[in-house]
């Protein structure tokens, strides 16, 4: 019969916060040994479910500055993995504040001023440019970042990382390299001649912000001779809880809408850049994967058992989404030391 030509093997993959049970499908092929005897060989695996890449880049002819879902799905994973591998740690501040178990941080780098190069420009010599700085400096080792839009057409980056950065360092740095290449300068003329009323005007318009907020602003900037525009946004994160919100903010999926870009920028000048990277070492973590007669504890019981957890039903396979930190005692010691044994023999290495 037609089915006795294939092989189900029953198979699983396990991420910190999934896990999927799915059948590799093999063909048989008879082939005789030596007695004789027809015996069967698994020469080729049928794809029947849609594998991720593990390239940490787009390389599409034309992206139109659109992420696709694969790779999407691709960032989250590595963000979940980075998150789960870091450790926690307590950091004292440039300005002298404790922030107590930090896991990682995630970071927003803008334009002060309208977009004067095209996106690929600032992609690979601004922003390369500041990577390369923070890891000289840093020793930082594991991170990705994301390349996005500003409505008002500007290019802006997502970095995150298990290194702390200061956002003072990171304020220093990153103004530095965009005052090389004229964006300061344009910042400054624009408003080294307002008004208080029209700095309220600017950028309180809808009277949203409270007026002293407003008014340390601007005495701010006035003091620094309007030479060091609010460029970066750092965030700490130090729970599981606001993984999720960070990534939705700020590693979004495009909008089916289309993408906002810049006017700068076209299929010539923009086409095979990369809209997001990872580190190497984080290129390397995908999902543990192997056949279910193989797995030497119940790693679908175990899950099971986790409150909260969601199970989804696919064509091909079946998802049980769970929290690792709400698994109990040994269970949890399990999950820890499959996916911690996955991740250190890939050379993977924690900062800190």
């Amino acid at each position: 019969m037609q089915k006795d030509r294939y092989l189900f093997m029953p198979s699983y993959s396990l991420e910190p916060n999934k896990i999927s049970l799915f059948n590799k499908v093999y063909i048989k092929i008879p082939r005789p040994n030596q007695e004789g005897i027809t015996d069967l060989k698994l020469p080729q695996e049928l794809k029947t479910t849609k594998r991720l890449s593990s390239n940490n880049q787009i390389k599409r002819t034309s992206h139109n500055f659109t992420i696709s879902e694969n790779a999407y799905r691709n960032l989250k994973r590595k963000i979940n993995w980075l998150y789960y591998l870091a450790k926690s740690k307590s950091i004292k501040t440039y300005n002298g504040k404790s922030i107590y178990n930090f896991k990682i941080g995630f970071h927003t780098f803008t334009l002060p001023s309208k977009q004067i190069h095209n996106t690929a420009t600032i992609t690979n010599q601004l922003w390369n440019q500041f990577l390369t700085e923070i890891r000289q400096r840093t020793d930082m080792q594991n991170y990705i970042w994301r390349l996005e839009f500003q409505k008002n057409g500007n290019v802006h980056y997502h970095l995150v990382t298990d290194t702390y950065l200061d956002y003072f360092f990171n304020l220093k740095i990153w103004n530095r390299i965009l005052k090389s290449y004229g964006y300061i300068e344009v910042y400054k003329q624009k408003h080294e001649n307002l008004s208080f009323a029209e700095y309220s005007q600017l950028y309180n318009s809808e009277n949203k912000i409270d007026r002293n907020v407003m008014a340390k602003r601007y005495a701010k900037g006035k003091s620094q001779k309007w030479e060091q525009p609010n460029s970066v946004d750092s965030k700490s994160v130090i729970s599981k809880k606001a993984i999720s919100f960070y990534i939705s903010k700020y590693f979004a999926k495009d909008s089916k809408n289309g993408t906002i870009k810049n006017e700068l920028d076209n299929d010539d000048n923009s086409s095979n850049m990369r809209l997001w990277f990872c580190s190497r070492s984080l290129s390397k973590l995908n999902t543990v994967t192997d056949f279910c007669e193989l797995m030497q504890e119940d790693l679908f019981g175990i899950v099971k058992s986790i409150k909260e957890v969601v199970c989804k039903v696919a064509k091909y396979a079946t998802t049980w989404y769970f929290d690792i930190y709400k698994a109990m005692g040994w269970n949890r010691k399990v999950l820890e030391q499959v996916l911690k044994n996955y991740a250190f023999s890939t050379g993977y290495q924690p900062s800190g």
